[in-house]
């Protein structure tokens, strides 16, 4: 009687376990980079809608100041500071530049979270954005939105 069993040997099983171990190693940071962009797609869209927060303000009252003279904060338009407006926050929101007729919405990663050093999202009154990646790390400096610059980082 001859003993057929068919099993793996150690050697094809090393082969298979470097086959995905190599596979993960390309796969994963493809994965990271896609799940920061639709966290940067987020904190986009809540700055979107801010901004028309922001604008409706101006229509009800004719300025982006407050009847002291003071320029409106996200209080003023019952807005939070923070990207996403809930659950984990991702960016601190800053409102500057604020007067009569302009604003300057900059979303920075925070320095903890999953997000940090993926560099300042930026918009101001007049639609334009502005997005560098890594301009967060190292003391880099935020961009300035105008008419060529938008949020893809070109």
């Amino acid at each position: 009687m001859v003993n057929d069993i068919k099993a793996f040997t150690l050697l094809e099983v090393i082969i298979v376990v470097a086959i995905i171990g190599i596979l993960a190693a390309i796969i994963y940071p493809s994965y990271q980079d896609s799940v920061r962009k639709t966290k940067r797609t987020d904190a986009e869209s809540d700055m979107a809608d801010i901004a028309t927060s922001i604008q409706k303000y101006k229509i009800a009252n004719f300025t982006f100041l407050k009847s002291d003279g003071n320029p409106i904060g996200f209080s003023d338009i019952g807005r939070s500071s923070v990207s996403p407006q809930s659950g984990t926050p991702l960016y601190n929101l800053a409102l500057s530049n604020v007067t009569a007729g302009t604003w300057t919405l900059t979303a920075t990663p925070i320095t903890s979270a999953s997000q940090f050093g993926d560099g300042h999202i930026v918009m101001n009154h007049r639609g334009e954005r502005c997005w560098v990646k890594g301009s967060d790390k190292a003391g880099g400096t935020v961009c300035t939105p105008s008419a060529t610059t938008n949020w893809d980082g070109r």
